[in-house]
């Protein structure tokens, strides 16, 4: 009952105070002028009775309370992008329903689309009671903190002392992180987007041994089947071998190559166990993770002592955010930076531009390539 009542509050207060008082003051307007000029009462819509059957998706309402009242990560309570989650799920389902799939209407014309459904969690209450529950609980966002130059030349350097004095073995391990973390930041990408690099064209690349007016380079292929993309595409990002800070892209993506060859793997993902399957992302974090916390121990003007390394950092957005900053900062023109993202620009244009098909290969971009190059060489 108290989860009840709770939707119905966030329900009313889906709409602003002053939107509720305007509608009360001219409504009492309409009944008055209609006493005084008619004689009588106009005919207003029934306020209820409502039907007994849930025809507004008030279970899945209740069950979303319930869920926000749940630990959260980073919270004492879940956020409410965690308990939204429970409307899409439901939704889903009803869509993939018989009563959902053959009460469906579409009105279609040209590319836009509008679909009429009966589906419960669609209906103006529900989405009053989304409206009404985010702007009560309001959301706490949680960034990753951007990964500086400094950091990550630290971070290298680490890498690169135990790779002096380690043993074979663990050379393919400082291989994948070494080479995870230069790729991660020289190309401004989302930690899960590195995973798709592809070792064939990886090692295709590499040893051709590229170079643009007496600067070496090499070409990152990114292999996987994107959102809103049919088939198997190649993203080529160009990056330099050598940062103007000194990051060792090519070095680390040599180790990288070299490791695989060693065991006998030429194809499929480039970060991958000896079985070829992706590496486990929670071990690569912690693996990069825990050198940050000895860079924070070893450079605390780098990263204050106060910071909790393993909850502000994260690969999946820290390198990335780290990158376009020290862009930025370095006097990188938005256009260059644009550019570099130019695969992500292409996957959120939904079709509307062509991808770079797998047989096309390095071809499509080399009138890029100056192009590209100006972001990772700035860094």
């Amino acid at each position: 009952m108290c989860c009840l009542r709770r939707c119905n509050l966030d329900a009313l207060w889906g709409r602003e105070e002053s939107t509720v008082v305007a509608n009360r003051r001219n409504l009492d307007r309409l009944i008055h002028l209609a006493d005084i000029y008619t004689g009588r009462e106009p005919t207003l819509p029934m306020l209820g009775p409502y039907p007994t059957h849930d025809a507004f998706g008030v279970e899945v309402a209740v069950a979303m309370l319930l869920q926000s009242m749940q630990p959260g990560r980073y919270e004492k309570f879940s956020q409410f992008e965690t308990m939204r989650k429970l409307r899409s799920a439901y939704s889903n389902l009803f869509h993939a329903s018989c009563l959902g799939a053959t009460t469906m209407a579409t009105l279609d014309r040209d590319t836009a689309k509008t679909f009429l459904t009966h589906c419960p969690t669609q209906s103006l209450w529900f989405e009053r009671f989304a409206k009404g529950c985010l702007k009560r609980m309001g959301q706490t966002v949680h960034q990753d903190m951007a990964l500086s130059i400094a950091v990550i030349l630290e971070l290298l350097k680490m890498l690169e002392e135990e790779w002096l004095i380690a043993t074979e073995e663990q050379k393919d391990k400082l291989a994948i992180v070494g080479a995870y973390s230069c790729i991660a930041f020289g190309g401004s990408f989302r930690g899960h987007e590195v995973l798709f690099v592809d070792l064939h064209g990886l090692t295709k690349y590499t040893d051709l041994h590229l170079d643009l007016n007496g600067v070496p380079y090499l070409i990152i292929p990114l292999l996987g089947r994107f959102k809103n993309e049919t088939g198997e595409r190649y993203h080529l990002t160009p990056m330099v071998a050598t940062t103007a800070s000194g990051i060792q892209i090519g070095v680390w993506v040599k180790h990288l190559v070299k490791s695989k060859r060693k065991h006998g793997i030429p194809h499929g993902p480039a970060f991958s166990n000896f079985r070829g399957n992706f590496v486990n992302t929670r071990w690569l974090s912690l693996e990069i993770l825990d050198r940050i916390h000895t860079v924070q121990s070893s450079r605390p003007d780098l990263i204050p002592l106060e910071v909790n390394v393993y909850k502000e950092y994260g690969i999946s957005r820290s390198f990335r955010r780290g990158a376009t900053t020290e862009a930025r900062n370095r006097g990188v023109d938005e256009n260059d930076i644009n550019a570099m993202n130019r695969w992500r620009n292409v996957e959120n244009a939904k079709g509307k531009r062509p991808r770079l098909k797998m047989q096309d290969h390095y071809s499509d971009i080399r009138m890029m390539v100056p192009t590209l190059l100006r972001f990772s060489a700035a860094l």
